[in-house]
Protein backbone atom coordinates (compact mmCIF):
# COMPACT_ATOMS: atom_id res chain seq x y z
CA UNK A 1 0.00 0.00 0.00
CA UNK A 2 0.84 3.23 -0.07
CA UNK A 3 2.35 5.43 3.10
CA UNK A 4 0.38 8.73 3.44
CA UNK A 5 3.69 10.56 3.67
CA UNK A 6 4.11 9.50 0.01
CA UNK A 7 0.44 10.34 -1.01
CA UNK A 8 1.35 14.22 0.74
CA UNK A 9 4.35 14.13 -1.29
CA UNK A 10 2.57 12.99 -4.50
CA UNK A 11 -0.50 16.16 -3.38
CA UNK A 12 2.04 18.55 -3.28
CA UNK A 13 4.56 17.32 -6.20
CA UNK A 14 1.77 17.38 -8.38
CA UNK A 15 -0.69 19.72 -7.81
CA UNK A 16 1.86 22.72 -6.30
CA UNK A 17 2.26 23.94 -3.09
CA UNK A 18 -0.82 26.02 -3.03
CA UNK A 19 -2.64 23.49 -1.49
CA UNK A 20 -4.35 24.71 1.62
CA UNK A 21 -4.47 22.98 5.15
CA UNK A 22 -8.04 22.79 4.96
CA UNK A 23 -10.87 22.94 2.51
CA UNK A 24 -13.57 22.99 4.98
CA UNK A 25 -12.11 25.93 6.96
CA UNK A 26 -11.73 28.24 4.14
CA UNK A 27 -15.37 27.51 2.66
CA UNK A 28 -13.42 26.97 -0.74
CA UNK A 29 -11.42 23.97 -2.55
CA UNK A 30 -8.08 23.02 -2.46
CA UNK A 31 -6.34 25.74 -4.87
CA UNK A 32 -4.38 23.86 -7.50
CA UNK A 33 -4.49 20.32 -9.11
CA UNK A 34 -4.88 17.59 -6.81
CA UNK A 35 -4.80 13.32 -6.15
CA UNK A 36 -8.01 13.43 -8.19
CA UNK A 37 -8.35 10.76 -10.95
CA UNK A 38 -8.04 6.97 -10.44
CA UNK A 39 -5.29 6.60 -12.74
CA UNK A 40 -2.39 9.60 -13.37
CA UNK A 41 0.89 10.27 -14.49
CA UNK A 42 3.07 10.86 -11.52
CA UNK A 43 6.37 12.39 -11.47
CA UNK A 44 8.09 11.63 -8.14
CA UNK A 45 11.10 9.13 -8.31
CA UNK A 46 10.46 5.37 -6.90
CA UNK A 47 12.11 6.11 -2.67
CA UNK A 48 8.78 8.04 -2.50
CA UNK A 49 6.63 4.88 -2.48
CA UNK A 50 7.17 2.77 0.66
CA UNK A 51 5.19 -0.47 -0.21
CA UNK A 52 4.19 -0.46 -3.12
CA UNK A 53 0.37 -2.08 -3.45
CA UNK A 54 0.47 -5.73 -2.90
CA UNK A 55 3.77 -5.98 -5.02
CA UNK A 56 4.34 -9.75 -6.43
CA UNK A 57 7.35 -11.27 -8.19
CA UNK A 58 6.60 -12.15 -11.72
CA UNK A 59 5.07 -15.74 -11.16
CA UNK A 60 4.65 -18.25 -9.03
CA UNK A 61 7.93 -19.92 -8.89
CA UNK A 62 10.17 -16.51 -8.55
CA UNK A 63 13.04 -15.60 -10.63
CA UNK A 64 12.44 -18.54 -12.73
CA UNK A 65 9.00 -17.08 -13.59
CA UNK A 66 8.24 -16.21 -17.17
CA UNK A 67 9.52 -13.56 -18.96
CA UNK A 68 11.52 -12.74 -15.55
CA UNK A 69 15.49 -11.37 -16.37
CA UNK A 70 17.54 -10.75 -13.26
CA UNK A 71 18.29 -7.39 -12.74
CA UNK A 72 21.80 -7.96 -11.79
CA UNK A 73 22.54 -9.11 -15.06
CA UNK A 74 21.16 -6.12 -17.24
CA UNK A 75 21.59 -3.30 -14.75
CA UNK A 76 22.69 -0.97 -18.15
CA UNK A 77 19.51 -2.15 -20.58
CA UNK A 78 17.40 -1.14 -17.04
CA UNK A 79 19.03 2.62 -16.99
CA UNK A 80 18.71 2.64 -21.30
CA UNK A 81 15.25 1.72 -20.89
CA UNK A 82 14.03 4.22 -18.61
CA UNK A 83 15.60 6.79 -20.97
CA UNK A 84 13.98 5.59 -23.69
CA UNK A 85 10.71 4.98 -21.82
CA UNK A 86 10.96 8.89 -20.45
CA UNK A 87 11.32 9.95 -23.92
CA UNK A 88 8.76 8.16 -26.08
CA UNK A 89 6.60 7.29 -23.72
CA UNK A 90 4.72 3.69 -22.56
CA UNK A 91 4.15 2.46 -26.14
CA UNK A 92 4.18 -0.97 -27.10
CA UNK A 93 6.59 -1.23 -29.52
CA UNK A 94 8.89 -0.22 -26.68
CA UNK A 95 7.97 -2.85 -24.48
CA UNK A 96 8.02 -5.36 -27.57
CA UNK A 97 11.95 -4.55 -28.12
CA UNK A 98 12.79 -4.48 -24.63
CA UNK A 99 10.56 -7.12 -22.86
CA UNK A 100 12.89 -10.00 -24.32
CA UNK A 101 16.11 -7.89 -22.85
CA UNK A 102 15.32 -6.90 -19.31
CA UNK A 103 12.05 -9.09 -19.00
CA UNK A 104 9.02 -7.81 -18.24
CA UNK A 105 10.08 -7.31 -14.63
CA UNK A 106 12.53 -4.80 -15.79
CA UNK A 107 9.56 -3.26 -18.11
CA UNK A 108 7.24 -2.89 -14.92
CA UNK A 109 10.15 -1.77 -12.76
CA UNK A 110 11.13 1.43 -15.02
CA UNK A 111 6.96 2.15 -15.51
CA UNK A 112 6.48 2.37 -11.80
CA UNK A 113 9.66 4.25 -11.45
CA UNK A 114 8.57 7.00 -13.72
CA UNK A 115 4.80 6.74 -12.82
CA UNK A 116 4.58 5.31 -9.40
CA UNK A 117 0.76 5.77 -9.28
CA UNK A 118 0.93 3.39 -13.07
CA UNK A 119 -2.08 2.16 -14.44
CA UNK A 120 -3.34 2.98 -17.68
CA UNK A 121 0.58 3.14 -18.50
CA UNK A 122 1.09 -0.74 -17.99
CA UNK A 123 -2.17 -1.17 -20.43
CA UNK A 124 0.28 -2.20 -23.37
CA UNK A 125 2.69 -4.15 -21.50
CA UNK A 126 -0.07 -6.69 -20.16
CA UNK A 127 -1.40 -7.19 -24.30
CA UNK A 128 2.71 -7.79 -24.99
CA UNK A 129 3.01 -10.29 -21.98
CA UNK A 130 -0.50 -11.87 -23.51
CA UNK A 131 0.91 -11.97 -27.17
CA UNK A 132 3.90 -13.82 -25.91
CA UNK A 133 2.82 -16.12 -23.71
CA UNK A 134 -1.17 -16.91 -25.12
CA UNK A 135 -1.95 -18.41 -21.57
CA UNK A 136 -3.81 -16.41 -19.26
CA UNK A 137 -3.03 -18.10 -16.09
CA UNK A 138 0.66 -17.21 -16.66
CA UNK A 139 0.20 -13.82 -17.87
CA UNK A 140 -1.84 -12.70 -14.89
CA UNK A 141 1.01 -14.60 -12.83
CA UNK A 142 3.46 -12.19 -14.40
CA UNK A 143 1.44 -8.89 -14.32
CA UNK A 144 0.57 -9.49 -10.17
CA UNK A 145 -1.06 -6.24 -9.22
CA UNK A 146 1.46 -4.57 -10.68
CA UNK A 147 0.36 -0.76 -11.36
CA UNK A 148 -2.58 -0.92 -9.94
CA UNK A 149 -3.84 -3.64 -12.05
CA UNK A 150 -3.22 -1.73 -15.22
CA UNK A 151 -0.73 -4.19 -16.66
CA UNK A 152 -3.80 -7.00 -15.86
CA UNK A 153 -6.10 -4.80 -17.58
CA UNK A 154 -3.96 -4.78 -20.76
CA UNK A 155 -3.91 -8.77 -20.45
CA UNK A 156 -7.60 -8.61 -21.10
CA UNK A 157 -7.97 -6.12 -23.64
CA UNK A 158 -5.85 -9.00 -25.26
CA UNK A 159 -6.94 -12.28 -24.32
CA UNK A 160 -10.82 -11.36 -25.27
CA UNK A 161 -9.18 -10.23 -28.61
CA UNK A 162 -9.08 -14.23 -29.08
CA UNK A 163 -12.04 -16.19 -30.43
CA UNK A 164 -13.15 -19.27 -29.62
CA UNK A 165 -10.78 -21.25 -31.79
CA UNK A 166 -7.60 -19.37 -30.21
CA UNK A 167 -6.47 -17.06 -32.96
CA UNK A 168 -6.26 -13.35 -32.21
CA UNK A 169 -7.11 -10.78 -34.53
CA UNK A 170 -5.98 -7.83 -35.22
CA UNK A 171 -6.03 -4.83 -32.81
CA UNK A 172 -9.38 -3.48 -31.69
CA UNK A 173 -10.90 -5.99 -34.34
CA UNK A 174 -14.64 -5.56 -32.88
CA UNK A 175 -16.58 -7.82 -29.62
CA UNK A 176 -16.35 -11.58 -30.67
CA UNK A 177 -19.72 -13.35 -29.92
CA UNK A 178 -17.95 -16.00 -27.38
CA UNK A 179 -17.20 -13.19 -24.95
CA UNK A 180 -20.29 -14.04 -23.33
CA UNK A 181 -19.68 -17.45 -21.69
CA UNK A 182 -15.85 -16.76 -21.70
CA UNK A 183 -16.14 -13.57 -19.39
CA UNK A 184 -18.59 -15.08 -16.95
CA UNK A 185 -16.29 -17.88 -16.69
CA UNK A 186 -13.35 -15.91 -16.10
CA UNK A 187 -14.57 -13.41 -13.32
CA UNK A 188 -16.65 -16.32 -11.37
CA UNK A 189 -14.51 -19.95 -11.89
CA UNK A 190 -11.09 -19.40 -13.74
CA UNK A 191 -8.24 -20.59 -11.01
CA UNK A 192 -5.93 -17.87 -11.50
CA UNK A 193 -8.26 -14.75 -11.61
CA UNK A 194 -10.58 -15.47 -8.82
CA UNK A 195 -6.98 -16.36 -6.45
CA UNK A 196 -6.09 -12.86 -7.40
CA UNK A 197 -9.17 -10.52 -8.12
CA UNK A 198 -12.67 -10.63 -6.40
CA UNK A 199 -15.13 -11.06 -9.16
CA UNK A 200 -15.84 -7.26 -9.53
CA UNK A 201 -12.63 -5.89 -9.49
CA UNK A 202 -12.51 -8.93 -12.52
CA UNK A 203 -15.53 -7.26 -14.14
CA UNK A 204 -14.22 -4.42 -14.18
CA UNK A 205 -10.83 -5.34 -15.80
CA UNK A 206 -13.14 -6.90 -18.53
CA UNK A 207 -14.87 -3.49 -18.87
CA UNK A 208 -11.35 -1.86 -19.61
CA UNK A 209 -10.79 -4.42 -22.19
CA UNK A 210 -14.42 -4.23 -23.57
CA UNK A 211 -14.27 -0.65 -24.64
CA UNK A 212 -10.81 -1.24 -26.43
CA UNK A 213 -12.10 -4.19 -28.45
CA UNK A 214 -14.90 -1.31 -29.16
CA UNK A 215 -12.60 1.31 -30.39
CA UNK A 216 -14.08 3.48 -27.52
CA UNK A 217 -17.48 3.12 -28.89
CA UNK A 218 -19.54 3.63 -25.69
CA UNK A 219 -22.60 1.42 -26.63
CA UNK A 220 -21.48 -1.73 -28.02
CA UNK A 221 -19.00 -1.98 -24.95
CA UNK A 222 -21.97 -1.58 -22.60
CA UNK A 223 -24.05 -3.60 -24.62
CA UNK A 224 -21.63 -6.16 -24.13
CA UNK A 225 -20.91 -5.68 -20.02
CA UNK A 226 -24.16 -6.57 -20.22
CA UNK A 227 -23.32 -10.13 -21.15
CA UNK A 228 -22.88 -10.53 -17.29
CA UNK A 229 -25.42 -12.22 -15.97
CA UNK A 230 -25.51 -11.33 -12.56
CA UNK A 231 -26.44 -7.31 -12.53
CA UNK A 232 -23.29 -6.35 -9.84
CA UNK A 233 -20.78 -7.76 -12.56
CA UNK A 234 -22.25 -5.87 -15.50
CA UNK A 235 -21.80 -2.37 -13.23
CA UNK A 236 -18.99 -3.10 -12.39
CA UNK A 237 -18.08 -3.48 -16.19
CA UNK A 238 -19.30 -0.87 -16.84
CA UNK A 239 -16.94 1.09 -14.40
CA UNK A 240 -14.15 -0.62 -16.39
CA UNK A 241 -15.41 0.53 -19.88
CA UNK A 242 -16.24 3.97 -18.61
CA UNK A 243 -12.58 4.77 -16.67
CA UNK A 244 -11.22 3.57 -20.14
CA UNK A 245 -13.22 5.78 -22.23
CA UNK A 246 -12.82 8.94 -19.85
CA UNK A 247 -9.13 8.50 -19.74
CA UNK A 248 -8.66 8.17 -23.24
CA UNK A 249 -11.29 10.56 -24.57
CA UNK A 250 -11.59 13.66 -21.86
CA UNK A 251 -9.67 16.02 -23.06
CA UNK A 252 -10.98 15.97 -26.53
CA UNK A 253 -14.43 15.82 -25.11
CA UNK A 254 -13.98 18.72 -22.60
CA UNK A 255 -13.73 20.65 -25.73
CA UNK A 256 -16.96 20.36 -27.10
CA UNK A 257 -19.23 18.20 -25.46
CA UNK A 258 -21.16 18.91 -22.33
CA UNK A 259 -19.50 18.71 -18.96
CA UNK A 260 -20.19 14.73 -18.24
CA UNK A 261 -20.61 13.77 -21.49
CA UNK A 262 -21.07 10.53 -21.82
CA UNK A 263 -22.67 10.32 -18.41
CA UNK A 264 -25.07 11.96 -19.38
CA UNK A 265 -26.19 10.65 -22.82
CA UNK A 266 -25.65 6.24 -22.05
CA UNK A 267 -26.77 4.43 -19.11
CA UNK A 268 -25.20 3.62 -15.96
CA UNK A 269 -24.49 7.02 -15.50
CA UNK A 270 -22.88 6.89 -12.19
CA UNK A 271 -20.55 4.30 -13.28
CA UNK A 272 -19.56 6.78 -15.60
CA UNK A 273 -19.44 9.68 -13.58
CA UNK A 274 -17.28 7.95 -10.96
CA UNK A 275 -14.39 8.80 -13.08
CA UNK A 276 -15.67 11.51 -15.25
CA UNK A 277 -15.69 13.67 -12.02
CA UNK A 278 -12.38 13.26 -11.63
CA UNK A 279 -11.32 14.90 -14.46
CA UNK A 280 -13.93 17.69 -14.03
CA UNK A 281 -13.01 18.73 -10.35
CA UNK A 282 -9.28 18.55 -11.70
CA UNK A 283 -10.05 21.59 -14.03
CA UNK A 284 -13.04 23.17 -11.83
CA UNK A 285 -10.14 23.93 -8.76
CA UNK A 286 -7.34 24.99 -11.74
CA UNK A 287 -9.45 27.68 -12.53
CA UNK A 288 -10.27 28.39 -8.73
CA UNK A 289 -13.55 27.36 -8.56
CA UNK A 290 -14.83 26.19 -5.17
CA UNK A 291 -15.93 23.17 -3.15
CA UNK A 292 -19.16 24.59 -2.70
CA UNK A 293 -20.05 25.24 -6.71
CA UNK A 294 -19.27 21.61 -7.00
CA UNK A 295 -22.01 20.55 -4.47
CA UNK A 296 -24.37 23.06 -6.06
CA UNK A 297 -23.50 21.43 -9.46
CA UNK A 298 -24.42 18.19 -8.60
CA UNK A 299 -27.37 19.19 -6.84
CA UNK A 300 -28.42 20.62 -9.74
CA UNK A 301 -29.05 17.66 -11.41
CA UNK A 302 -31.45 14.73 -11.01
CA UNK A 303 -31.95 10.75 -10.91
CA UNK A 304 -28.80 8.45 -11.18
CA UNK A 305 -26.72 11.53 -12.80
CA UNK A 306 -27.08 13.19 -9.69
CA UNK A 307 -25.84 10.16 -7.85
CA UNK A 308 -23.04 9.73 -10.27
CA UNK A 309 -22.12 13.22 -9.58
CA UNK A 310 -21.82 12.98 -5.86
CA UNK A 311 -20.51 9.81 -6.31
CA UNK A 312 -17.51 10.69 -7.93
CA UNK A 313 -17.34 13.54 -6.07
CA UNK A 314 -16.21 11.72 -3.11
CA UNK A 315 -13.82 9.23 -5.57
CA UNK A 316 -12.52 12.62 -6.91
CA UNK A 317 -10.85 13.96 -3.23
CA UNK A 318 -10.08 10.52 -2.19
CA UNK A 319 -6.26 11.50 -1.84
CA UNK A 320 -7.15 14.92 -0.10
CA UNK A 321 -9.26 13.54 2.60
CA UNK A 322 -6.53 10.79 3.02
CA UNK A 323 -4.01 13.17 4.10
CA UNK A 324 -6.45 15.51 5.87
CA UNK A 325 -6.35 18.96 3.37
CA UNK A 326 -10.00 18.48 3.37
CA UNK A 327 -12.30 16.85 5.06
CA UNK A 328 -15.39 14.02 4.31
CA UNK A 329 -17.69 16.01 5.89
CA UNK A 330 -16.86 18.78 3.62
CA UNK A 331 -17.14 17.04 0.10
CA UNK A 332 -19.94 14.52 1.58
CA UNK A 333 -22.02 16.06 4.07
CA UNK A 334 -24.90 17.66 1.89
CA UNK A 335 -27.98 17.30 -0.17
CA UNK A 336 -30.36 14.58 0.44
CA UNK A 337 -29.48 11.11 2.48
CA UNK A 338 -28.93 9.03 -0.56
CA UNK A 339 -26.60 11.74 -2.05
CA UNK A 340 -25.10 11.45 1.37
CA UNK A 341 -24.03 8.00 0.83
CA UNK A 342 -22.95 7.86 -2.16
CA UNK A 343 -20.47 10.49 -1.66
CA UNK A 344 -19.24 8.78 1.21
CA UNK A 345 -18.75 5.59 -0.37
CA UNK A 346 -17.47 7.51 -3.05
CA UNK A 347 -14.13 8.39 -0.94
CA UNK A 348 -13.99 5.84 1.46
CA UNK A 349 -13.96 2.71 -0.50
CA UNK A 350 -10.94 3.59 -2.69
CA UNK A 351 -8.97 4.76 0.21
CA UNK A 352 -10.03 1.51 2.02
CA UNK A 353 -8.82 -0.66 -0.56
CA UNK A 354 -5.11 1.15 -0.09
CA UNK A 355 -5.19 2.85 3.18
CA UNK A 356 -7.97 0.59 5.50
CA UNK A 357 -6.54 2.44 8.83
CA UNK A 358 -6.75 5.74 7.60
CA UNK A 359 -10.08 5.11 6.26
CA UNK A 360 -11.27 3.79 9.49
CA UNK A 361 -9.54 7.50 11.22
CA UNK A 362 -11.62 9.25 8.38
CA UNK A 363 -15.09 7.55 9.35
CA UNK A 364 -14.78 7.85 13.19
CA UNK A 365 -15.12 12.00 12.13
CA UNK A 366 -18.78 11.89 11.33
CA UNK A 367 -21.67 10.93 13.58
CA UNK A 368 -24.64 8.50 13.60
CA UNK A 369 -25.90 7.07 10.18
CA UNK A 370 -23.23 8.70 8.36
CA UNK A 371 -20.79 7.01 10.20
CA UNK A 372 -22.09 3.80 9.77
CA UNK A 373 -22.20 4.56 6.20
CA UNK A 374 -18.65 5.17 5.89
CA UNK A 375 -17.41 1.90 8.34
CA UNK A 376 -19.74 -0.11 5.77
CA UNK A 377 -17.91 1.52 2.72
CA UNK A 378 -14.44 0.72 4.71
CA UNK A 379 -15.25 -3.08 4.82
CA UNK A 380 -16.57 -3.39 1.80
CA UNK A 381 -14.01 -1.61 -0.09
CA UNK A 382 -13.98 -1.28 -4.21
CA UNK A 383 -16.16 -3.63 -6.62
CA UNK A 384 -18.13 -5.28 -3.80
CA UNK A 385 -21.16 -7.54 -5.29
CA UNK A 386 -22.24 -8.08 -1.95
CA UNK A 387 -22.98 -4.45 -0.98
CA UNK A 388 -26.12 -2.94 -1.67
CA UNK A 389 -26.12 -1.65 -5.60
CA UNK A 390 -30.04 -0.46 -5.65
CA UNK A 391 -28.82 3.60 -6.15
CA UNK A 392 -26.29 2.52 -8.70
CA UNK A 393 -28.36 0.61 -10.85
CA UNK A 394 -31.06 2.53 -11.36
CA UNK A 395 -31.64 3.68 -14.95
Amino acid sequence: MFSLAAVVVFLVAFWGESLPASAETRGGSPTGDGNFIESHTGHQDRSRIVDKLRRELPGHDGPAGALFVDPRTVVGARLDFVANLRALGPKRALFEQSIDVIGANGVLDGVEQLWPHCHEEAHDLGKVVYARLRELARSLQVCANRCNAGCMHGVLMEALRQDARGAIGPPRAGLPSSLKPRINDLCRHDPEMIARYSPGDCAHGVGHALMWLADYDVQPALDACKFFVEPPLAYYCATGAYMEYVTERDPEDAKSRSLLYPCDTFEYPTACARHKMGYVVQRHYRARGTTADLVHACERLGGSLRHGCFHGLGNAHMGLIAVGRTSLGAVCLHGTREDRVVCIEGAIERMARYHEDRALTVCAELADIDRQTCLAAAKNKMYSTTKDLSLYLRP
